[in-house]
């Protein structure tokens, strides 16, 4: 016979899955960001010296990423658990009509 689980553990352990998948999301956009970064370094230092473009795409990649840091693995929590409540906000309507 099978333990039934009750809603709260099966909230707790989605916001947990989908935590793992934000936090490995991001830590590929890390890496890619760190790689592609690192390569314009060295193209703009070995083809064009006299004129330093790499910190554009650097700055303005690193806000994007920054961003994703902060709502995808930062403020993750917070989001999962308003968009619970919108949706049982949400059934309690539909059960009252």
């Amino acid at each position: 016979m099978t333990k039934q689980i009750s809603l709260e553990e099966y909230k707790e352990a989605y916001r947990e899955i989908r935590k793992e998948e934000e936090k490995r999301g991001f830590l590929v956009h890390l890496v890619i960001y760190i790689f592609v970064n690192a390569m314009l370094i060295v193209i703009n230092l070995i083809y064009s010296p006299e004129a330093i473009w790499f910190f554009y795409p650097l700055i303005g990649w690193g806000i994007g990423i920054s961003m994703h840091y902060l709502f995808g693995v930062r403020w993750i929590e917070k989001v999962l658990k308003e968009r619970e409540a919108k949706a049982e906000y949400r059934v309690r309507n539909i059960k009252n009509k």
